[in-house]
């Protein structure tokens, strides 16, 4: 992957006003732990989620028992807002990965909302950007996409040490878990540390100087 550029996702409160999101925010807030379930899949969209604080991670169940981990998502970000479309059923799970806080915005004062502040653009940008992101970290050498990853994690979290498996770590690249340990053992501890069940991120700029360097060793 020569010169690759990591184009960073951007979140609603990136894309609306101060007003905008203080709208949101105003809504009642709840706390809630780590590993906790705060979107199920399959259930109704009846209400979304402005999340103010934690780190949260999107994970779908496939028909044969498989889990994929789609994205993760920090401050800043809206949940469970395209289930509000269509047939309004969630298509994944949301699940905390540390201490969270979150506004809970019933489904018609989201959608009132929306249209007296015309979020109706903004909320398709970041859908676009959702769809880049998710198309991007499949692109490349696996330890390519796995660097492409982990800074996305520092991004939109603010920290840079998660619990996360090499399992989970493969399902949300679309590899298999010893290819991750490859890529880990590629990275080396310079730039990325790993235990069973926590990966910390210690030179975020030197994974961003490999991505952009032509051989990106």
């Amino acid at each position: 992957m020569s010169k690759y550029h990591v184009f960073s996702v951007r979140t609603l409160r990136d894309l609306v006003s101060n007003d905008a999101w203080a709208g949101l925010t105003r809504y009642p807030s709840w706390s809630y732990a780590s590993d906790q379930i705060l979107l199920r899949q399959g259930t109704q969209g009846t209400h979304v989620l402005a999340l103010s604080s934690g780190l949260v991670k999107v994970v779908r169940s496939d028909r044969d028992g498989r889990q994929r981990l789609l994205a993760f998502r920090g401050p800043g970000e809206i949940l469970g807002e395209m289930a509000l479309q269509g047939e309004g059923v969630r298509l994944a799970d949301v699940r905390t990965m540390s201490k969270c806080k979150a506004s809970v915005i019933p489904a018609e004062d989201f959608r009132r909302f929306v249209r007296e502040h015309q979020l109706a653009y903004p909320l398709a940008v970041l859908a676009s950007s959702r769809l880049r992101e998710q198309t991007e970290v499949y692109d490349g050498a696996v330890h390519e996409r796995l660097a492409v990853a982990l800074i996305r994690l520092v991004e939109v979290s603010g920290v840079c040490s998660f619990p996360l498996t090499r399992e989970e770590l493969a399902q949300h690249i679309g590899v298999g878990r010893n290819s991750v340990s490859k890529a880990l053992k590629h990275l080396g501890s310079d730039r990325v540390e790993a235990s069973k069940s926590r990966i910390t991120v210690t030179s975020v700029e030197s994974l961003k100087r490999m991505l952009a360097s032509p051989t990106s060793t």
